[in-house]
This record gives C-alpha cells, sequence and structure tokens, in this order.
C-alpha cells in the first residue's frame, strides 16, 4: 500500500545492522520540494551527514532531482520511497530503498529529457560539524570515517547508461549523470549507493 501524502513523521528509509549502526534517510519538504538528509545511526546517536542540495522552481536543471511527491510503500525488504517531479521540460523519479546488505541503501534516479541538460546529477552538502576529509580507494568508494564507522559512497554501473563521476570533498559529493549517445528525447539513469562498515 502507498500513500502521497503520509504522515511527515513517516517520511524515512532506514537500513539497520544487527549491531545498531545503519543509516537513515528523512524526506523534508522544502518549498515545492522534498530533499534529503542522510544521518549515521550508530545505537543511540544519529548524526546528519550529508544534506541534498536542492534549486528552486526557476531553475530547468536544478542541482538536485526536483521531486514535488513522495509515495512511502512497504515491501519485504523495508520501507521504499517513490519519488516524482519535474522542472522545465524534464520529469524525474527516483526509488530509494534498503540495499540486500544491512547497513546500506540503494539510489535509483533518472530522468525524461528533451534537450541537453546544463547539468543533471544530485548533490550533497555535508552536515557534519567537524571537517573531515574523504578517501577514495582504489577501484573502490569514496570513504568517511565517522568515530569508529567508515560511511561509503559509490555509483552503480549499468550497461547501458555511462558510468556517473562522483566528486567528492569535505564539503560533500555529487553524482553527475553522464549522457549516452541516444538521441534526443532520451531517458537517462544513474544509480548509487550509501553504506556503512
Amino acid at each position: 500500500m502507498s500513500e502521497s501524502s503520509p504522515d511527515p513523521e513517516a517520511l524515512f528509509v532506514e537500513s539497520m545492522r544487527d549491531d545498531g549502526v545503519g543509516l537513515f534517510i528523512n524526506f523534508v519538504k522544502q518549498k515545492d520540494r522534498f530533499g534529503h538528509i542522510i544521518a549515521l545511526v550508530d545505537g543511540d546517536e544519529c548524526v546528519p551527514l550529508f544534506v541534498s542540495i536542492e534549486g528552486d522552481d526557476e531553475e530547468p536543471w536544478p542541482e538536485s532531482p526536483p521531486f514535488q511527491e513522495i509515495h512511502m510503500e512497504e515491501r519485504k525488504e523495508g520501507t521504499v520511497a517513490l519519488l516524482v517531479g519535474m522542472a522545465g521540460d524534464s520529469h524525474w523519479s527516483a526509488a530509494v530503498e534498503p540495499m540486500d546488505e544491512p547497513g546500506g541503501i540503494h539510489f535509483s534516479v533518472a530522468c525524461r529529457m528533451k534537450d541537453y541538460p546544463m547539468r543533471i546529477c544530485s548533490r550533497y552538502g555535508c552536515a557534519l560539524e567537524e571537517t573531515i576529509d574523504p578517501t577514495l580507494q582504489r577501484d573502490g568508494p569514496w570513504v568517511w570515517k565517522i568515530n569508529e564507522v567508515e560511511v561509503c559512497v559509490d555509483v552503480i554501473a549499468q550497461e547501458q547508461f555511462p558510468t556517473p563521476e562522483v566528486p567528492a570533498s569535505a564539503s560533500g559529493f555529487e553524482v553527475n549523470a553522464s549522457l549516452d549517445g541516444e538521441p534526443f528525447p532520451k531517458t537517462i539513469q544513474w544509480r548509487y549507493k550509501i553504506w556503512v562498515r
């Protein structure tokens, strides 16, 4: 069962390990769209890590996908957030869901576009009180070490779409989607995951 206007307190997706460490994604209404906050849960402590950087209704190509509607759906693996929205002549959709491995969240984002984008990405600012520089593991994820927990961010490659670039720093990260060679109008998709270890 899904609903389009759920209780604001219930707008979240989480994935927890047996030891009480995991991730909590809270969706928050910001003017005409839903942004989200990614937090690390470590026992009784909940530490905000990243916040999506949103645009406004004047931008045809905002800094993060513009999601005006959210549906929360209960599935076997946990709560899944399904989002849709539009800006300019383009339409966006996303699914945010727990990974099979506890402690991780998977993001799958798509955009239907009629013309070449000025930018198309998912952009996050760092919400940590102290500055932490991430490290890039060889052929692997970006890693932020918070207390004794490693928070990892990486893209998920897909055969039919170019692999996005993921620049990251102490101020945050972004997932920059790449276009394929198909003619417009077309749909592109990018996937990424965040997990703890």
